[in-house]
């Protein structure tokens, strides 16, 4: 599970974001200080640091600095309601690789998170989101091979089936594959899930009846169960 440190002085939006956050398989720390965020950081590994600028003790345009200074390879999110142009040059400027306004839509939180992780984890490795020692994710070609054989995915399948075997063993909810995979449209996203699943399990040579990697979740979503 992916860990995000956030630093905000709001108990109520920390309250609802924690909550919103686990649902796409994302832990929440939170701290509403500077001084408790660089302790945090100074012990324990996170993937995101999502900090708002208005904080006790520190300006969090200063403590964004800090954390760069020191851990190049977190990335940052700003979220605040400060909406001067200039914070948000600034913010930047202090090594910020993202910038939402309050109040917004937590599903573009999700996939500015989501978008931000990706772009800083390791590229070249195909186990960069998880092992398996089945299938094989190389994100370069968009594909993903079977014990060493390429499996022949369209783009839909490739995106969902990757999702799957990056948060293997999770229950990932209809609502989630929808917001994650931007091959499927909301229009249709029942129906498309249920084709783009059926496609997958016949490549993958996966019975329906007796599955050995993907499980079906009645009324929820779909489940990796492999190695």
């Amino acid at each position: 599970m992916r860990q995000i440190l956030m630093v905000e002085d709001d108990a109520e939006i920390t309250a609802l974001l924690d909550q919103y956050l686990l649902k796409y398989a994302f832990e929440l720390f939170s701290v509403d200080r500077a001084s408790s965020a660089l302790d945090k950081l100074r012990i324990a590994k996170f993937d995101l640091v999502l900090l708002d600028l208005t904080l006790p003790e520190m300006d969090g345009l200063q403590l964004c600095r800090l954390i760069k200074k020191d851990h190049p390879e977190i990335p940052i999110i700003i979220s605040t309601a400060r909406g001067d142009t200039t914070d948000k040059v600034i913010g930047f400027d202090a090594g910020a690789d993202d910038y939402i306004a309050k109040p917004y839509d937590p599903r573009e939180l999700i996939a500015r998170i989501q978008y931000q992780i990706r772009r800083h984890d390791p590229k070249g490795s195909p186990h960069a989101y998880g092992e398996s020692h089945i299938f094989t994710i190389d994100e370069k070609r968009f594909e993903i091979s079977k014990e060493g054989e390429d499996i022949g995915l369209t783009m839909a399948e490739y995106e969902l089936f990757s999702l799957l075997l990056t948060k293997r063993h999770m229950v990932l909810s209809r609502e989630f594959i929808i917001n994650s995979v931007s091959s499927i449209d909301w229009e249709s996203s029942d129906k498309s899930i249920n084709v783009i699943i059926g496609r997958i399990r016949q490549k993958i040579g996966d019975d329906i009846k007796r599955p050995i990697y993907i499980k079906t979740i009645r009324g929820v979503g779909y489940q990796y169960i492999g190695e």
